[in-house]
């Protein structure tokens, strides 16, 4: 019994396993199948306007073809142009003769050579004549622009009287100074007497029998005094020196007072002494007075003071003359560097005739040599073709588009053994479109070239709207005339057209694939399911009738509001399962 009841148990143990994983796979076996399709992105059909431009591509080919004939059936015995060559009229394109072809050609490249050469010689001389005649009139036009500009300057009221208030202040402040050091010199030599005679009264002082500390208090006013010259020997041009040699010159005074009131006797027992200190007052007062004494005009501290004045006078002065010297002297500088520089070159040039007539004196001897050369070989390739008669020259200038024959052929009376392109008469190119391309079009539209090489100059412009000759119902042919740095047989794409019209169904460029049966779309179909909605991507061919840069108006099965597959990380084929982009 207990055997079976375990059996029971494992059977239900494992039946409630079963069950439980089914339901795990149940609920998560939508995710798991996303995770395996393939991701895209979309993006929903509109309406819109689209600013159209008709595309297409086309071989250029010359309106002007000329066609080089044989006037009569001859030898070719040279061959001197091959195709894409350029030529003008009257170059040698056959030679018809008896001479070695080889030889010709020999002859004929010496030829150009030697003419090449000359040209080159002849570029490179140096024209001294006439760069020392620009030279000259460059030096001449300098001159005159100069003596204007100084005119234009003179002429200027304000920057004149700017000028002359900055050397009027300048003037002024001249005799400031002078009269400054004047006064300066006029108070030194004042303090200089002042020194002497107190010299004489300290002597005495001291022949007196005065103490030590009278003589300390003499000394200390010979300090302050000698204290005044040096603040006024050492004097900035400002008042400060001034004030602080009078406050010596007090502090000298009051010394030589005190000196008096403490020391009574030595005046009572030496006469002479008194007689020296009371001559001491005239020259104080003397000295006080050239410094500064409030009522003449020559002190010290009124020079002082006047120097100050005019020095803010110049500064102002100054001040105005600048703004106005850059505003007004700017062109009258210009000009003076140019009349320097111009100058400068006139004189290297008249410097060097020399070298230059020696050098044009060479070239000109290498000049003629060249034309000996030239003569020689232009013979030679004569007598080698047997003149004119035996050439087929070019008519008209253009590009060698075609040889037909070679050296060593015989050409036959008006057969055609070259053509050349002429430049002159344009070049054409042509596309078709289809009939509601065309219908936006215009003869005379202008047409961008989108695919040729970097800084080349070509225009495009439409000629004529025709039907064209291989699907005349349903297509035209656009034929465009071309100019530019363009040769026929040259590969050109073109866009054309910039007017804008509404569409009903417009869908994103990156939507819109192709293939051998043409071009188609993917529209996303949403199924119901019991797990939740499933996508398939449905193909949907359609006819692209308008392009911009960014979105096409198309027809075909499809409508506003639909969802177009934009990109996809793996390949999609119609009816396939997708996954949704998140977000």
């Amino acid at each position: 019994m207990e055997t079976k009841a375990k059996n029971r148990d494992w059977v239900k143990n494992a039946a409630i396993i079963f069950l439980a994983v089914l339901l795990v796979l149940t609920f998560f076996s939508n995710t798991i199948m996303n995770r395996s399709l393939v991701e895209v992105a979309t993006e929903y059909v509109s309406s819109g306007a689209i600013t159209a431009k008709v595309r297409g591509s086309g071989t250029v080919e010359s309106q002007g073809l000329y066609e080089v004939k044989a006037a009569e059936t001859r030898e070719i015995r040279a061959v001197m142009v091959r195709s894409g060559q350029k030529v003008e009229a009257g170059d040698v394109l056959f030679v018809l003769g008896n001479g070695d072809s080889a030889e010709i050609e020999n002859a004929t490249e010496q030829l150009r050579q030697l003419r090449l050469n000359y040209q080159q010689t002849a570029v490179g001389a140096t024209n001294y004549g006439g760069q020392l005649q620009k030279a000259q009139q460059r030096y001449q036009n300098a001159v005159a622009a100069e003596a204007a500009a100084l005119a234009d300057l003179n002429g200027n009221v304000d920057f004149q009287n700017a000028l002359t208030a900055l050397e009027s202040a300048k003037s002024a402040l001249a005799s400031a100074e002078l009269n400054y050091k004047l006064a300066n010199e006029t108070a030194m030599q004042s303090i200089d007497s002042l020194l002497t005679a107190f010299y004489a009264f300290s002597e005495e002082a001291a022949k007196s029998g005065a103490s030590a500390a009278a003589m300390t208090t003499i000394n200390d006013a010979n300090f302050a005094i000698s204290g005044a010259r040096e603040a006024l020997g050492a004097a900035d041009g400002s008042p400060n020196s001034v004030s602080l040699a009078l406050s010596k010159l007090d502090a000298a005074e009051n010394a030589v007072l005190q000196f008096a009131l403490q020391y009574p006797d030595l005046f009572v027992s030496d006469p002479d002494l008194a007689v020296k200190r009371e001559a001491l007052s005239p020259y104080f007062d003397m000295t006080r007075s050239y410094l500064s004494d409030g009522g003449r005009n020559d002190d010290v501290l009124d020079t002082v003071q006047a120097q100050m004045q005019a020095i803010e006078r110049v500064n102002s002065a100054q001040s105005l003359y600048d703004g106005f010297s850059g505003m007004f002297t700017e062109s009258y500088n210009s000009a003076v560097a140019e009349r320097q520089a111009a100058e400068a070159a006139l004189k290297a040039l008249q410097d060097s005739a020399d070298d230059y007539n020696k050098q044009a004196a060479l070239t000109g001897l290498s000049l003629q040599d060249l034309q000996y050369q030239i003569a020689r070989a232009q013979e030679k390739l004569d007598s080698l073709t047997g003149g004119t008669e035996n050439q087929i020259t070019s008519n008209v200038a253009g590009t060698i588009s075609e040889v037909s024959v070679t050296a060593g052929t015989t050409a036959n009376k008006d057969q055609v053994i070259a053509k050349i392109e002429v430049p002159d008469m344009g070049y054409t190119l042509s596309f078709s479109v289809t009939n509601d391309q065309a219908k936006r079009l215009h003869p005379g539209d202008s047409a961008d070239v989108t695919s040729f090489y970097w800084g080349s100059t070509i225009n495009a412009t439409l000629a004529a709207i025709k039907p064209d000759p291989k699907n005349p119902q349903t297509n035209r042919l656009l034929e465009f005339d071309v100019s530019g740095d363009v040769t026929a047989g040259t590969q050109l794409s073109l866009a054309i057209g910039e007017r804008s019209a509404n569409y009903d169904i417009v869908v994103p460029n990156s939507s819109i694939r192709s293939d051998s049966n043409g071009k188609y779309v993917f529209v996303i179909q949403a199924k119901n399911s019991a797990l939740g909605n499933r996508y398939f991507a449905k193909r949907v061919n359609i006819e692209v009738i308008a392009s911009d840069d960014n979105n096409s108006a198309v027809t075909g099965n499809i409508n506003y509001g639909d969802y177009v597959i934009t990109t996809c990380s793996g390949p999609v084929k119609s009816g396939d399962q997708v996954r949704m982009a998140e977000g």
